[in-house]
């Protein structure tokens, strides 16, 4: 790995591979299991769904310096580690630009036999939701039906353009897995409506001005797979129940390499992709 950082959940960051603090010496962090549940039948089972337990890792961290500065740095990771507990809010182990929520949820420290060596202070991290995380942000201004998609181009020139209103943009992506998404959708504009690689994600509502909408997908807890407006105050609201019944709101996105983002309307709006893997990706 190249970085490892762990961020309480008050914003609290230890780089793990710093050779003149807190070093990370050794982890299973590329460890998974699915659980796979089915019926059983006389011969074998039929197979229903895949299940994943939350995920605990042990690692070993080396602590350098003199007497004080070991103290000190030791107590500052006690200190941020047990924020997270006694909150009941999670810090992130972030590793090579995948991030996994987590508490640690103990500890064992032991004396040097070598001062030189470091203090040796042996943890486990205890991940509730077993997966590490990568957001891409796209930035996107959708121009409606000023701009002409799938239109049909002559040899010569007409007086008028022959296609379809609307705008569209094409995502590379490199990804077969399906995928979660955040949407961020800015005021004003009145049931904003979304297509992403030809599934249509639509909310009846009017979103005031400074105010956002936002549709996320990801499903870790019971506040994230939501539909809400967030206000200028800060104040938020939940608009599931205005959500086009028609086409489901929380569809993943299908990969296949690109994902196709259009719209008929004007809307100013953010696209994070999530990738979702039981393992932070080898580099």
């Amino acid at each position: 790995m190249s970085t490892a950082v762990y961020t309480n959940s008050a914003g609290k960051s230890f780089n793990l591979l710093d050779f003149d603090a807190v070093r990370l010496k050794d982890a299973q962090l590329h460890k998974y299991a699915w659980t796979p549940e089915g019926l059983k039948y006389k011969f074998g089972e039929l197979l229903q769904t895949f299940t994943k337990d939350a995920q605990v890792f042990n690692v070993t961290f080396k602590v350098f310096g003199n007497h004080e500065q070991r103290k000190e740095k030791l107590n500052s990771l006690h200190d941020a580690t047990e924020h997270d507990i006694f909150l009941m809010k999670p810090g992130t182990l972030e590793v090579d630009g995948y991030t996994i929520e987590c508490y640690m949820i103990d500890s064992d420290t032991s004396a040097p036999e070598n001062e030189a060596e470091g203090t040796t202070n042996e943890a486990s991290i205890y991940c509730p939701f077993p997966f590490w995380l990568k957001e891409t942000k796209y930035e996107i201004e959708a121009t409606g039906r000023e701009q002409v998609v799938d239109g049909l181009d002559f040899d010569f020139d007409l007086p008028c353009d022959l296609g379809v209103g609307g705008y569209k943009k094409v995502i590379n992506f490199d990804t077969t897995i399906p995928l979660d998404f955040r949407m961020v959708i800015y005021g004003p504009c009145v049931n904003p409506a979304v297509y992403i690689n030809g599934h249509l994600y639509e909310v009846f509502i009017t979103v005031p001005l400074n105010s956002t909408l936002t549709i996320s997908s990801i499903e870790k807890n019971d506040r994230e797979k939501a539909v809400f407006l967030t206000y200028p105050s800060g104040s938020t609201q939940s608009v599931l129940y205005a959500r086009n019944r028609q086409s489901y709101i929380f569809e993943p996105i299908q990969g296949s390499g690109q994902v196709i983002v259009s719209s008929a309307q004007n809307l100013l709006f953010d696209l994070y992709l999530i990738e979702k893997r039981s393992e932070p990706k080898w580099t």
